[in-house]
């Protein structure tokens, strides 16, 4: 996900974002059509606002999930599935697969 749909999905403007983020509107704007390149300690408040990853912010996905990103019950069902045998989760998978069709 780029800078721009992070920004969307929190239906905010250029302006809102850069104000809540401390920087001139036009510092955001270049960021996020890429003609600038942010610090890393403007990664960091960047991910942190959006709530993802540097990874995420800057377009690689993670191979791992970190909990943190989740909410509650995302989290719980990702601790409960990574304590499941290989017959629990055949089944689990089907039967989320049947909520999802």
């Amino acid at each position: 996900m780029n800078l721009k749909e992070l920004r969307q999905k929190l239906n905010i403007s250029q302006s809102e974002a850069a104000k809540k983020l401390g920087m001139p509107q036009t510092t955001f704007h270049y960021y996020e059509v890429g003609r600038n390149d942010p610090s890393i300690e403007t990664l960091i408040k960047m991910a942190d606002f959006f709530n993802v990853s540097i990874d995420e912010l800057v377009g690689r996905e993670a191979d791992t999930i970190n909990l943190k990103y989740l909410n509650d019950n995302e989290a719980y069902l990702i601790r409960k599935i990574l304590k499941m045998n290989d017959l629990e989760l055949a089944k689990t998978r089907a039967y989320v697969t049947g909520l999802t069709e």
